[in-house]
């Protein structure tokens, strides 16, 4: 009881009678020695803390606070920068907000970032119907961290503006924010949208003006046609363009059509596409769209999976290269275009198998291109005397496939074929010694098989024809993955090794009478120093990516 007592005279009950007494007011203090603050961007969950001297009700009721932040020579106080209760549900002498919270209420309120902004903060006392406040000035310096939206009747999200569409804030080569943003979505035809800085409906919205620039509340964007667009926004000369995507697409070496055909991408909406898609073999390729030479995006150099535009990342000395891919397989490839990244994901398709034996010992597993399509990612070196199998299982314990004999007998640079799949116990062979390259279709029940034939091609650019006039020296295929010939050979002539063109080998070292060599890469081979009869041997690594070479004079 003596407790109870002790506290009663402490702090009255607000739910008493007000009967005649009074509320002093809070005394603010200062936030610091200046009354400057600095925003930072490196900790936006840090606190920043206002403090003051308690308010005291004469009957020793029950005070709380709030603050309110504003503008200095702020017109209107019912609508004020921010509003945020004391810690202790507002009983407390202390209130917080993060350097995030504060940065967005002053962006969204219109104010730039890196100025001293002239404020003043409130704290305000409440004990039953008598208030009291006390004010203070400040200068605060916000960071730079704007964003922008897009809502409205012609967007993804309607005129839903906490869901409003996100841009990407575009940076330069060091990184630095640059006033342009970017945004892939789709619109619909003659609705409107406008551009937000924040997703509220007391964010500040842009439009349009007679002229077609950007500004403050002005009248709604609209396009023509519908479809999916690229949205860029200079945010300094206050202009926006569109880019019409008709079609998003991969081209490149991976695909079974090469540089020649594209690869679709389906929208799936709110600046993501994704589709299944085989990569036959590795290699790099890029993305392009309306299947065009423009609207090109390539990977950011230096990061896992970053994408970007080659127009931008050009014209700010960005470092790119293409996307590259090392393994054969059927992918699930997701590109993200979104405020908040830009991505190209591949993930494999569910694991199937699909395995080749050779005489019962020697396995080699095949990679799932597409849907009940496998390939091999290198070439199978076999003789005619090889028994081959094919099964789902890695012990040849699944479901057994067989074909007729491959007959693999040609004279062209490229030799291949096709034959009829089907379940079923028996080995079969090549009648021929080769290094070949396999791809299974298990629904179409197919087969297709290939294998090269090398040449030594040998001319002289100075003499009359040049190139045209070549020489074409056939080798011979000697197991494993071994080519010979012997042949004439000149001073004045250069050299290659070519099945054209899928395999054309040139020299890491061109004056070298041995050494190694790369498809589709190196140099003319000038390595002949008298005329003669020369023996040339050449070996390819199973995937013909490199080989070695050797001239020796006969």
């Amino acid at each position: 009881m003596a407790i109870l007592t002790l506290h009663a005279c402490e702090e009255e009950s607000n739910l008493q009678s007000e009967g005649n007494w009074e509320l002093s007011a809070p005394s603010a203090l200062p936030l610091n020695e200046d009354n400057k603050l600095e925003l930072d961007q490196s900790n936006p969950h840090g606190k920043v803390v206002f403090n003051w001297e308690a308010a005291v009700s004469s009957a020793r009721y029950g005070v709380y606070y709030t603050v309110v932040i504003d503008s200095l020579e702020a017109k209107d106080e019912s609508h004020p920068i921010i509003t945020f209760q004391a810690l202790e549900g507002g009983k407390s002498t202390s209130a917080t907000i993060t350097n995030l919270e504060l940065n967005d209420a002053l962006y969204m309120a219109g104010f730039n970032p890196d100025e001293e902004l002239a404020l003043q903060w409130r704290v305000e006392a409440s004990c039953l119907s008598k208030t009291s406040a006390d004010n203070d000035e400040m200068t605060i310096i916000r960071y730079d961290d704007d964003k922008l939206f897009l809502s409205g009747a012609a967007t993804e999200v309607g005129n839903n503006t906490s869901k409003a569409i996100q841009l990407m804030r575009l940076k330069n080569n060091a990184g630095e924010k640059l006033k342009l943003y970017e945004v892939y979505t789709k619109l619909t035809a003659n609705d409107g949208f406008m551009i937000y800085n924040g997703r509220s409906d007391n964010a500040i919205a842009y439009g349009l003006d007679t002229d077609g620039n950007i500004v403050r509340d002005g009248q709604p964007i609209t396009v023509d046609e519908e479809g999916i667009y690229r949205i860029n926004i200079d945010f300094e000369a206050m202009s926006i363009s569109f880019y019409k995507l008709n079609a998003l697409s991969l081209i490149g070496a991976p695909f079974e059509n090469g540089w020649d055909a594209d690869e679709d991408l389906e929208y799936q909406g709110l600046g993501v596409w994704q589709s299944d898609i085989s990569f036959v073999k590795s290699g790099n390729f890029i993305i392009r769209a309306n299947n065009g030479w423009e609207g090109i995006i390539k990977h950011k150099a230096g990061t896992a999976n970053e994408a970007i535009g080659e127009d931008f990342a050009n014209n700010n000395d960005i470092a790119i290269d293409d996307f590259q891919q090392d393994e054969a397989g059927f992918y699930t490839v997701t590109l993200t275009l979104t405020g908040e990244e830009y991505t190209l994901k591949l993930e494999k398709a569910p694991e199937q198998r699909l395995y080749m034996f050779v005489n019962g010992t020697d396995s080699y597993e095949l990679s799932m291109v597409g849907d009940g399509v496998f390939t091999t990612t290198a070439y199978m070196a076999l003789q005619s005397s090889d028994q081959i199998s094919i099964n789902t299982e890695a012990d040849g314990s699944g479901i057994n496939y067989s074909v007729a004999e491959i007959n693999g007998e040609g004279s062209g640079d490229k030799v291949e074929g096709t034959v009829e799949l089907s379940e079923g116990e028996a080995a079969f062979n090549t009648n021929t010694d080769q290094a070949y390259g396999f791809t299974i279709d298990v629904n179409a029940g197919e087969l297709k098989w290939h294998y090269y034939n090398m040449k030594l091609f040998h001319w002289d650019d100075d003499a009359d024809g040049g190139w045209d006039e070549r020489y074409e020296i056939e080798m011979t295929y000697v197991h494993p993955y071994t080519f010979s010939a012997s042949a004439e050979l000149f001073a004045t002539h250069e050299s290659k090794f070519n099945s054209p063109w899928d395999v054309s080998f040139g020299a890491d070292d061109e004056t070298a009478m041995s050494g190694t060599m790369t498809n589709q890469g190196g140099s003319n081979f000038k390595n002949i120093a008298t005329d003669g009869n020369y023996a040339v041997t050449i070996t390819v690594a199973p995937d013909y990516s490199t080989g070695t070479y050797e001239f020796v004079s006969q």
